[in-house]
């Protein structure tokens, strides 16, 4: 293993009210060339936040005095630790646990016993997101111009999800000032016409003229008449996508094939709750954890702060909340969002798995919970889409 040199020495919050616990973690941290400030309670943690923020904080779920998970929510609503990630220690991975965990904010989470080579690589992850720059793969940088909730709700989150780094812009008026500030680093710009057509054709317009060579999409939630239709094909090159005449999935097919030639996508726009906790490993990796609340028929989204790299053939071991017997499936990683330091864009840190082979219990769960109208043959109503 590295060891960072003592200049460049991270302080860790180890909190837990285990002594044993604790001294396990501090001398891991210690090896790994960490400062490690143990507490055994969420009082302490949050009384020395107060005077200095550390670099991570590794805290248990299972606490006496105050839970982990209601230390997690003041931490991450301080304003010294907002920005600091948090890494839960639960119970040997059980779903229900790790939910509570992503319920109360945490970024990440490590099964006691705590694994040396586990620890090891999501230090690494948190150091490296210091000296990352934006982290996001060229292409993948948009600014979402929303016209309506839908946009933020629906369309940013389908594109999070098809690992774009998604930058919001309230209205006309709130994306000219993003795109001043950050053009640069753009790659791309969606923008709803709907709610008010001619601010939004004359944005449109102001884009293409000072990013002639981004791919600019623009669509609508309503009937537009055909003088916003023309003007919006010659600003774009491209016809006006109008929600009412496409489906939640080949909207956004149709977006990401603008903005992403080549990108396949995996149906992102119809994901269903799926909570699971997952195991990960290339051939000859170490094995490395991580959640899952969303699924498609050919995707599970894995939040983690290790994720593989995009192309990476992974073994998967899947616990299901509710069960006890993990399944077992393969898959390749999509895409990959390391973590990257607190900016102006919304990517989570994870990755999007193409499921390539799934085991019989872990292809009934999916038949169960995933709907007719994404690829599987189920008797009944299929469900209707919430878009």
């Amino acid at each position: 293993m590295t060891v960072p040199t003592s200049a460049a020495r991270d302080t860790v919050f180890v909190v837990d009210d285990s002594r044993t616990a604790r001294e396990v973690v501090r001398l891991h941290l210690a090896r790994l060339g960490c400062e490690a400030v143990a507490m055994e309670g969420g009082e302490a943690c949050l009384a020395e936040l107060s005077r200095r923020a550390p670099s991570l904080i590794l805290l248990d779920l299972r606490m006496e005095r105050m839970q982990g998970d209601e230390v997690c929510r003041l931490v991450k609503a301080h304003p010294a630790g907002r920005n600091v990630p948090v890494i839960m220690f639960t119970s040997a991975g059980e779903p229900h646990e790790v939910m509570h965990c992503w319920r109360a904010g945490a970024d990440d989470f490590l099964p006691k016993p705590v694994a040396v080579e586990a620890l090891e690589a999501k230090l690494a992850a948190v150091r490296g997101a210091r000296e990352r720059a934006l982290g996001a793969p060229r292409g993948r940088r948009v600014l979402l111009v929303e016209g309506g909730r839908f946009l933020h709700t629906f369309l940013g989150g389908a594109l999070e999800q098809e690992g774009l780094h998604v930058l919001y812009a309230r209205d006309a008026e709130d994306a000219a000032r993003l795109a001043a500030l950050h053009g640069s680093q753009l790659d791309g710009f969606v923008v709803d016409v709907s709610r008010t057509p001619r601010e939004a054709l004359a944005l449109a317009a102001k884009l293409r003229d000072v990013h002639a060579r981004k791919p600019l999409v623009l669509l609508s939630r309503a009937e537009e008449s055909p003088e916003v239709l023309s003007r919006a094909q010659a600003l774009s090159g491209a016809p006006l996508l109008e929600k009412r005449h496409l489906g939640a999935d080949e909207l956004l097919g149709k977006v990401l094939a603008r903005l992403v030639p080549g990108l396949v996508p995996l149906r992102a726009a119809e994901r269903v709750p799926f909570f699971t906790v997952v195991e990960f490993a290339t051939a000859g990796g170490a094995v490395l954890s991580g959640f899952s609340h969303d699924a498609s028929p050919e995707g599970l989204f894995v939040r983690t702060l290790t994720p593989a790299r995009e192309g990476a053939r992974l073994s998967l071991k899947v616990l299901l909340a509710g069960q006890r017997t993990p399944c077992t499936a393969e898959a390749t990683v999509a895409w990959s969002n390391p973590p990257h330091p607190q900016g102006p864009f919304r990517a989570p840190a994870g990755m999007g798995l193409r499921l390539e082979r799934m085991d019989a219990s872990l292809t009934q769960q999916f038949v169960r919970f995933v709907p007719r109208t994404l690829g599987f043959s189920l008797s009944g109503s299929p469900r209707v889409s919430g878009f």
